[in-house]
């Protein structure tokens, strides 16, 4: 049988001041109609079972999204005592499947992204899980557009079996965010593509993976899974490392395939990033709330519930909550995180 993994313990801290610690970005509407979890589950159920949706967050998101998804059974909301990185997450998730269907297969997808053409996806998902009945672990990645400095890319090698519309080829290697001249050569070179986070592996493959090159977390997590005690979670993850699966694993397996997908991707990583997606008025501004702008060019104003007034600014992002107000160039959006940190040190951690 085929399940689905959503990753959704991520706090979404580049979306700060709108996600925080308690209310991260998958708790989120934003622009959308429900919160971004539930966009991403329920676009999902068009290709899984509910009872095989497994849905892996914090401890504290926990009752919050099984009240946003109460269609999914919920034992399928997989909570971890604290956060440990993806490949523990995922491999709490790998070790409930495996007890109950030892044969199966599973993808994994990030809580918080936006497909904008999901009917590729799930096209490119069936020739996947068929991949990787025969393949180590296939990864979905995505044509990238414009030499991107935030996302992580993928080197594909040699090409070596097409489905319709589809092409996998072998992966020589995954590369983590590049500076703006190598993304530039990624782009020129037609060679790479954008890591989207999507994968699919045979459940028991991936343990077998997890055993070779993590064994600690294999076990700790193993013994707990199997007990099914809850203070023995906690100990286990007290003790483990805390690692992405992409160091821990992805690229130290060999027989990755990958499948190049425009289906109409968008990582909502940042402030500028969500201004991308957004409806622009005439002037290349966009707005959530009231926008009443004078000589106003380019500029996110984020203010839900509030009028903002805007005179002579240019390629801003303003964003106001009840108790913070960010305003900074688009440019720089990445660099929220640089705030945190100064918040942190300050010990204003009730912002946070």
């Amino acid at each position: 049988m085929n399940y689905a993994v959503v990753m959704a313990g991520g706090a979404g801290t580049r979306l700060w001041p709108a996600a925080r610690r308690e209310s991260p970005k998958q708790l989120q509407r934003l622009i959308f109609e429900q919160p971004l979890i539930a966009e991403t589950v329920r676009r999902l159920e068009q290709v899984y079972d509910a009872d095989r949706i497994l849905v892996v967050t914090a401890e504290r998101y926990a009752a919050a999204i099984r009240d946003i998804l109460s269609e999914l059974p919920a034992e399928n909301i997989v909570s971890e005592p604290v956060g440990r990185n993806t490949a523990a997450a995922i491999a709490l998730a790998a070790f409930r499947i495996v007890r109950d269907d030892p044969n199966s297969i599973f993808a994994v997808f990030p809580a918080d992204h936006v497909i904008l053409k999901p009917q590729a996806l799930f096209d490119a998902l069936n020739f996947g899980n068929r991949l990787a009945t025969t393949h180590r672990v296939v990864d979905i990645g995505v044509p990238p557009s414009h030499p991107e400095t935030g996302y992580g890319y993928i080197e594909l090698g040699d090409e070596l079996e097409q489905a319709g519309s589809f092409t996998a080829y072998g992966v020589r290697r995954f590369v983590e965010k590049p500076d703006r001249a190598k993304a530039e050569e990624y782009l020129q070179s037609g060679r790479y593509i954008w890591n989207s986070g999507m994968f699919i592996w045979r459940t028991g493959e991936f343990l077998e993976a997890l055993q070779q090159h993590l064994p600690d977390t294999y076990h700790r997590l193993q013994s707990a899974v199997r007990s099914g005690d809850r203070e023995e979670l906690a100990e286990a993850y007290a003790g483990l490392q805390d690692i992405s699966v992409d160091y821990a694993i992805m690229e130290r397996v060999d027989d990755v395939v990958a499948i190049p997908v425009d289906f109409g991707w968008r990582d909502i990583g940042d402030w500028a990033a969500l201004y991308d997606m957004m409806d622009h008025d005439e002037d290349g501004n966009a707005s959530e709330g009231k926008l009443v702008a004078l000589d106003t060019h380019d500029s996110l104003v984020f203010a839900p519930g509030k009028l903002v007034a805007t005179i002579g600014i240019r390629d801003l992002v303003v964003v106001d909550t009840d108790d913070v107000l960010l305003v900074m160039p688009r440019s720089r959006a990445q660099e929220v995180k640089a705030l945190l940190d100064q918040l942190k040190s300050a010990n204003q951690a009730e912002y946070l």
